[in-house]
């Protein structure tokens, strides 16, 4: 692994590391299995666009992921979990519009972040009462040669 590699990903937590309304720590592609787990996993950082002096448009796809509490009686448990989670989004979505976003290095420029996601979804519900919340962003950012 290549150290811009090892950059970007330390550079995306360091960045995303300070969401609202969380106490707690947010780890780096694993998420444990307990209320209030919270991680943020890398999808891809794949090349979209290459031009002929060696630069590229690359886009780094990365997941926010979140264990809360359900419940399954008629209270706002599940309401107040989809608020929690849609104010993160809207914590990442403002930092691309404020134009506030992890330094990929010397090389990199240009970036604009995407937000894949209309809305958090519950992506996985356990037995425990337990569910992941997530959603998708992509930063999209020019990639010079040195």
């Amino acid at each position: 692994m290549s150290n811009s590699i090892i950059n970007r990903e330390e550079a995306l937590w360091n960045w995303v590391s300070r969401p609202p309304q969380h106490g707690g720590s947010i780890l780096f592609d694993f998420l444990r299995g307990v209320e209030g787990s919270c991680s943020i996993a890398p999808v891809s950082d794949e090349v979209v666009k290459s031009y002929i002096d060696g630069s590229q448009i690359r886009h780094y796809t990365f997941a926010m992921q979140i264990i809360l509490a359900v419940s399954d009686a008629d209270d706002n448990t599940n309401i107040d979990n989809m608020k929690l989670v849609r104010t993160w989004q809207e914590y990442i979505v403002q930092q691309g519009r404020s134009r506030d976003f992890p330094d990929f290095g010397p090389n990199c420029s240009d970036y604009r972040l995407l937000n894949a996601n209309a809305s958090p979804k519950l992506a996985e519900l356990s037995d425990n009462n337990q569910a992941r919340y997530d959603f998708y962003a992509t930063i999209i950012y020019k990639e010079e040669q040195n």
